[in-house]
């Protein structure tokens, strides 16, 4: 601590001048570390319940998956979806060239073009079939 004495005259007063430098900083550093240590503690605490509501979400969602199951398939379901099964015939060519004239339709866009497309095939269908 210095201090500076100027002489006192006729309307002055003596001034003592303090270092504080050093006291303001000793207390930037105790109060910086302070706030440092609750930051860290807040997020610390934070994360914590962050992954405690994780595991939690996740434990429930594991018993709801262990209680709720899809219920086992039994026998009568697998006679059905033996018999559901699609049967192939064999075609001629007259049943696959309608059918690809179908198919030629559906693929068709614009739909005045369709209609023409639809006429032939419903007639090449017709001519075939007489």
């Amino acid at each position: 601590m210095s201090a500076l004495n100027q002489p006192a005259g006729k309307g002055q007063t003596m001034i003592e001048v303090v270092e504080v430098a050093e006291p303001i900083a000793e207390a930037a550093v105790n109060g910086i570390s302070g706030i440092m240590g609750q930051s860290l503690q807040i997020t610390v605490i934070g994360m914590v319940i962050l992954f405690v509501s994780l595991l939690l979400l996740w434990a429930v969602m594991e018993i709801l998956v262990r209680v709720v199951k899809d219920p086992a398939e039994s026998e009568e379901a697998e006679a059905i979806e033996e018999t559901s099964r699609p049967t192939f015939a064999i075609l001629d060519d007259e049943d696959l060239k309608i059918r690809a004239a179908a198919a030629a339709v559906a693929s068709v866009q614009n739909y005045d073009l369709k209609k023409q497309v639809a006429a032939a095939a419903a007639g090449y269908a017709k001519g075939k079939q007489a």
